[in-house]
């Protein structure tokens, strides 16, 4: 009997959101007819193709046959509405929310949906965020590295920490706007894909934990996308960059670390090695499965063949699976 599998990171475009990117003359944009679309997020880049396993529920489902996966979180890509502003971002949050939510009768829970805030009013999100939690067939939401065009650490993002530690609802932080741009350039979207993505929510993640608020909120699920960047890797130098500035402790009185074990963070870094740091920063019960799809960067092969050599029994099953169930209290499939 083969062990169940859960992809917490996974994207579509819907047909209608594409549409919404092309009308854009400015980056983030898509550009060309239907058949030749590509999705360009870089400067000075020609960006990535775009066909039906970005919009086709059924192109996924079988994706998730391929690969073996019983059930899929889905939710909207980048760069969701945080280009859109007051004009539009309340109607596509609503078709967006709608169409999410329709997603788990669609295809008998097989594929379940994560909603999407607007990002012109931090008043708006707020609102939002308790309209998602009535809203049946959605299981969380997605975000940027910034909201609302503001930092994590702004303190007038408060309404929406408290919007979603009442709710409970989980909060996937996903980057899209690189940090280091100019220093990744020269290599296509490589660079910024593997190097400034995960840069861009350490940083963000950073910010959030030193403005102490998974302190003030500690029933605030988040999960860090990519298995939070660096974090892993980095948390000690965190604690030690702490340490050594008295000016941070107002905010933060206690280490970052105690603050980042509780995270949730993807499985999606390719490597047992970073999958034993992601571990020991957060324990597999924090961690669940991702593919990315249908990004080229997906490769669910190589990352469950990491988990499996990484993890047995129990520890495996969690990563695998039931992680994500438990923290996303997911209906079975």
């Amino acid at each position: 009997m083969t062990q169940p599998l859960i992809d917490i990171h996974s994207h579509l475009y819907p047909r209608w959101y594409v549409e919404a990117l092309k009308r854009r003359t400015e980056l983030p944009r898509i550009v060309g007819v239907e058949g030749a679309e590509r999705f360009v997020i870089f400067p000075g880049e020609s960006g990535r193709p775009m066909g039906p396993d970005y919009w086709d529920v059924e192109r996924k489902l079988l994706f998730m046959d391929r690969v073996g996966i019983d059930q899929t979180l889905v939710s909207l890509g980048n760069p969701w509405l945080d280009p859109f502003g007051a004009d539009e971002a309340p109607e596509l949050a609503r078709v967006a929310n709608a169409y999410f939510s329709g997603l788990e009768a669609e295809t008998q829970r097989r594929i379940v949906g994560l909603g999407v805030l607007p990002q012109h009013d931090v008043a708006a999100a707020a609102r939002t965020v308790a309209e998602a939690a009535a809203t049946r067939g959605l299981y969380g939401l997605i975000n940027g590295c910034r909201m609302c065009g503001r930092t994590l650490d702004d303190p007038a993002l408060e309404p929406i920490w408290n919007a979603l530690e009442e709710t409970r609802l989980p909060l996937l932080l996903h980057p899209h706007y690189v940090v280091g741009q100019d220093a990744l350039d020269g290599f296509g979207h490589a660079f910024p894909l593997a190097l400034g993505f995960p840069f861009e929510t350490t940083v963000a993640i950073a910010r959030l934990v030193f403005a102490g608020v998974l302190r003030r909120h500690p029933r605030l699920t988040v999960v860090a996308a990519h298995g939070g960047g660096t974090l892993p890797y980095l948390a000690g130098r965190l604690d030690a960059g702490w340490s050594s500035d008295a000016s941070v402790h107002d905010r933060l009185p206690e280490p970052p670390t105690q603050s980042l074990g509780n995270l949730v963070l993807d499985a999606l870094v390719y490597h047992r090695g970073a999958l034993l740091a992601a571990s020991a920063l957060v324990g597999v019960e924090r961690m669940a499965f991702g593919t990315d799809h249908p990004f080229a960067v997906a490769d669910p092969e190589m990352n469950l063949r990491a988990i499996d050599e990484t993890f047995t029994g129990n520890d495996r099953e969690a990563v695998r699976a039931e992680s994500a169930r438990r923290i996303f209290s997911l209906p079975r499939p």
